[in-house]
């Protein structure tokens, strides 16, 4: 399939570009960096509408199957990337301008086999929790970060973890559904002024 100028083949049981990824991808539209990270990366669609204003494009999927899918999509259309199989952020070192991630976020069925290409747990937010806990230590100076969310898990509760996580949160993008909203959430890290309530002095 062709998406946004790219050309991009699915593996089988690999999660196909959607709306979530669309409406990711308009998210990071402006975004450039030297060090862009994308988690949960399957097709690598995202990364490779990013990849030609980074420097160095980092993705990690725990599915071997996306992994490779993630690895061919960029050889095919002639970008680079180091494509790294492991559990966000457990295999990496060191920090990040971007991070981006389109998480598992549907909630389990019980009548539904478990799939890790769209799971994200009984509530939907085992995947969101993890990056909302961890993805601060993995920012830069002025670092920002993107994560696809479902009104189906909680966006105020997003929002609230990543408040206390130290973090900036705010919806950038959303798009209405029959059954769900979904928004693009951006988060920074505060300034240490305002994270102690006072205006930074001026010389």
């Amino acid at each position: 399939m062709r998406v946004r100028g790219l050309e991009i083949e699915v593996f089988p049981g690999v999660y196909p570009p959607s709306e979530d990824t669309f409406l990711l991808m308009d998210a990071v539209s402006g975004e450039a960096g030297e060090y862009a990270l994308e988690l949960c990366s399957g097709t690598g669609s995202v990364g490779l509408s990013l990849s030609d204003r980074v420097d160095l494009m980092v993705c990690v999927e725990l599915s071997v199957e996306a992994a490779k899918n993630t690895a061919h999509n960029f050889r095919k259309n002639g970008r680079r990337a180091e494509v790294i199989l492991g559990d966000l952020f457990t295999p990496l070192k060191g920090k990040f301008d971007l991070v981006i991630m389109n998480p598992p976020y549907l909630p389990e069925s019980g009548s539904d086999p478990w799939d890790l290409s769209w799971s994200g747990g009984e509530k939907g937010r085992a995947i969101i929790d993890r990056f909302l806990a961890e993805v601060a230590g993995y920012l830069r100076e002025g670092g920002r970060a993107y994560l696809i969310q479902s009104s189906l898990n909680g966006i105020e509760e997003t929002l609230n973890f990543a408040e206390s996580a130290g973090l900036q949160a705010e919806v950038v993008r959303h798009a209405a559904f029959q059954f769900e909203t979904l928004v693009a959430i951006r988060l920074t890290s505060k300034r240490i002024d305002t994270i102690m309530g006072m205006e930074k002095l001026k010389y």
